[in-house]
């Protein structure tokens, strides 16, 4: 290819690695190397591409936006699937718009948005919003991501959508960051991010977003250990429900009831209301925490034992669920009153820093403290009374 283009390799080298541009001369060599190599292979030159392609990330943030991306995904597909779209002129916004399909397929990487910033194409404050934002939000399945490192990737994308006064995708960036300051315990910033957030979502009319909004307002508050102030959004948000028709709003609004009333130790509270999030087809899987140890502490060690022997009937893979799986196992063998827990106990242990989001302490912690001061073994009740005290005094020390 190097001879061809009348070139060094190591000036093709630094072309590929994006050290060195190209100008339009040698990109048109390029594109008729490739061409001629491969008959069936044709650069699109239309114009009209790029239109297209700008047009659908326009449809991608306002369906992210307003939660209606589900709607757009089968012609999603079938955009992506022409490959004349990619090997054309819009090559980089169809790239932008593969990270948009990933996200919406709980896939991607952050690589893959580090590589089309990279590239230096989009040098514009929208496009750059955008793609900052999705830098700091994508649940990368090739690594662990960084909450600061995405924190600083969100701050720079509101600095971009500043720069372009687009009021829905500020609203979504403090969003995002609302997230990210609530997993880092900064609970002060994140809801200072989400009143803004609500601020911009109702500015632009994204009302659907705007809700959300309010959820992970109560969400900080439930964090905050403000019960009362936490479960009177989200009974508010219940009344709202019909006026914006949304599945996963009604079961998330149900699983956050059960966990704020299990917090509080109000079991049949608890139970109701995550029976109602199991109707409504809720996959979150701490709910089933909630039908286990609620029905523990109000002794019905059967319905207890049924909802346990289900989870672990659960088919997914996924490391949290198999986290919980070990709680179930635990509480189990507590109700078949075994003599020797420590094996599952150190397991548990070992891995409750890494799974700080379930927020197993508290059962666990309190299973513990009941089975072992039904044994009269007063030292083991002592150490976990101990380990409970010590984490919540952690917890309301980081908020």
């Amino acid at each position: 290819m190097a001879n061809k283009l009348h070139l060094s390799s190591s000036a093709l080298s630094k072309i590929e690695s994006g050290q060195q541009n190209m100008d339009l001369v040698l990109f048109d060599k390029a594109i008729a190397f490739f061409e001629e190599l491969d008959r069936d292979y044709r650069f699109i030159r239309d114009v009209s591409k790029v239109i297209e392609a700008e047009n659908w990330i326009d449809r991608c943030l306002n369906g992210f936006l307003n939660l209606s991306y589900s709607d757009l995904m089968e012609e999603l597909k079938s955009y992506l699937d022409h490959m004349e779209n990619k090997h054309s002129l819009a090559h980089f916004h169809y790239s932008l718009i593969e990270l948009f399909n990933a996200l919406f397929n709980n896939e991607g990487s952050m690589k893959n948005v580090e590589n089309l910033i990279d590239s230096g194409y989009f040098a514009d404050s929208y496009h750059l919003a955008i793609l900052y934002d999705l830098h700091g939000i994508i649940e990368d399945f090739t690594a662990a991501p960084d909450i600061q490192i995405q924190i600083e990737s969100l701050k720079r994308a509101l600095l971009y959508a500043e720069q372009c006064e687009d009021f829905a995708l500020i609203g979504l960036i403090e969003y995002h960051l609302n997230y990210h300051y609530s997993d880092a315990n900064d609970l002060i910033r994140a809801l200072a991010s989400v009143e803004q957030a609500k601020k911009h979502f109702q500015r632009s009319g994204c009302y659907r977003r705007l809700i959300s909004a309010q959820m992970n307002e109560a969400n900080i508050y439930l964090k905050m250990r403000i019960y009362s102030k936490a479960e009177e959004i989200y009974l508010s948000l219940l009344t709202q429900r019909e006026q914006v028709q949304n599945d996963f709003l009604g079961s998330t609004l149900y699983e956050n009831l059960a966990w704020c009333e299990f917090l509080q130790e109000k079991d049949k509270k608890a139970l109701t209301y995550a029976l109602k999030a199991k109707d409504e087809k809720s996959t979150f899987p701490d709910i089933d925490i909630v039908l286990v140890f609620s029905n523990y502490r109000l002794q019905r060690f059967e319905q207890a034992r049924q909802f346990a022997k289900l989870f672990l009937d659960h088919g997914s893979k996924e490391e949290r669920v198999k986290f919980i799986k070990l709680f179930m196992r635990l509480v189990l063998q507590v109700l078949d009153q075994k003599s020797d827990l420590s094996g599952l106990i150190n397991e548990i242990q070992s891995q409750l820093s890494s799974f700080q989001m379930v927020e197993l302490e508290i059962p666990f912690y309190s299973l513990l403290i009941d089975h072992y001061r039904s044994k009269n073994e007063w030292e083991q009740t002592i150490k976990y009374q101990d380990l409970l005290i010590k984490y919540l005094k952690l917890n309301f020390n980081n908020h």
